[in-house]
């Protein structure tokens, strides 16, 4: 019985087309059990927006890119969370950027002159093999045990890179703070067990109204925090407006007692903080960091308690004096 060949989608980020050339020959002659899938990208900066875009198994970076290092990229890239492995690859010997590339999260580190296809081919398994296992352990770190969504070590991550990105690149970001309604009520009456179907509850609504590029984590007890890249006030409204709804459209069913049961409406209160300030929201005071962006979308979230719970309010500088 033949095995089913796998696809191994490869990004080879190098200045020089004779090498290419040499890394395409040398998969190509490796097209038994995996089909490799080639793509080449001369510069760092095309090379950053593709591993930005997450769509290959495994990067191929040489350290030396004309106009930018090979190790100034993979230190970026695993700073931005990149999880595909990434190998290093340059013309000449040395340990010291050998233990530096390595040290900044390389898989592997490979001497052109010494390279030929077998050793590319197994570089490449270990490398593939390795990351497989570590994303599984790496995803233990990050997440909560109880909803699934990412902790807040991996928020605090996530956030400031963004942030960094916002800074660099004049793009808006948005990050909403999300609280159950009366849920230490709702704990007292029902009992814990209820309580955690009711959060687990709300992350999958969170997650299933996200789209790809945000991030959803548990910030602790029954509080969620989203952060929306390149999104504005008004679509970000939008967007807790619409959580806000779809949670308040959906009881739970709990146990009440001598065997009875009853549905449970659940609503949620939402603040909202914008970065960097846009028109009518006074979000200029916030700093360009993530503790200040979460404690303006907290002020915002305390706000939405006060007036009533089940609505969205977005920061005002207004609201901390």
């Amino acid at each position: 019985m033949e095995l089913e060949q796998t696809t191994i989608r490869v990004l080879l980020i190098e200045d020089d087309e004779d090498d290419y050339l040499l890394v395409r020959e040398y998969l190509a002659e490796l097209d038994v059990y995996s089909k490799y899938e080639l793509e080449w990208e001369k510069t760092y900066q095309a090379g950053q927006e593709q591993i930005q875009r997450n769509e290959h198994d495994i990067y191929l970076i040489d350290h030396y890119l004309g106009e930018g290092s090979g190790l100034d990229l993979l230190q970026e890239a695993i700073r931005a969370g990149c999880q595909a492995p990434i190998i290093m690859i340059t013309g000449q010997t040395d340990r010291e950027i050998d233990r530096a590339a390595m040290m900044a999260g390389a898989a592997d580190y490979l001497v052109k002159g010494r390279m030929d296809g077998q050793l590319l081919e197994r570089t490449i398994r270990y490398a593939l093999e390795h990351s497989r296992l570590l994303k599984k352990i790496l995803e233990l770190a990050v997440r909560d045990t109880l909803t699934g969504l990412y902790n807040r070590r991996e928020l605090h991550r996530f956030l400031d890179y963004e942030l960094e990105n916002c800074q660099r690149y004049g793009h808006p970001l948005s990050l909403l703070m999300v609280d159950i309604d009366h849920f230490k009520d709702i704990n007292d009456r029902f009992g814990h067990r209820t309580g955690d179907e009711i959060l687990q509850n709300t992350a999958q609504v969170l997650l299933s109204n996200a789209r790809t590029c945000d991030l959803m984590a548990r910030y602790g007890g029954d509080e969620f925090t989203i952060v929306m890249p390149e999104t504005s006030a008004g679509q970000a409204r939008q967007g807790a407006e619409r959580l806000r709804k779809v949670i308040e459209a959906r009881p739970i069913k709990v146990n009440c007692e001598k065997g009875s049961s009853k549905d449970l409406k659940v609503t949620i209160s939402i603040g909202m903080a914008v970065y960097p300030g846009a028109a009518g929201t006074g979000d200029e005071r916030i700093a360009g960091s993530g503790n200040a962006l979460i404690e303006a979308a907290d002020q915002a979230l305390y706000q939405a308690k006060r007036q009533g719970c089940n609505r969205v309010v977005c920061f005002h500088v207004e609201q901390v004096k």
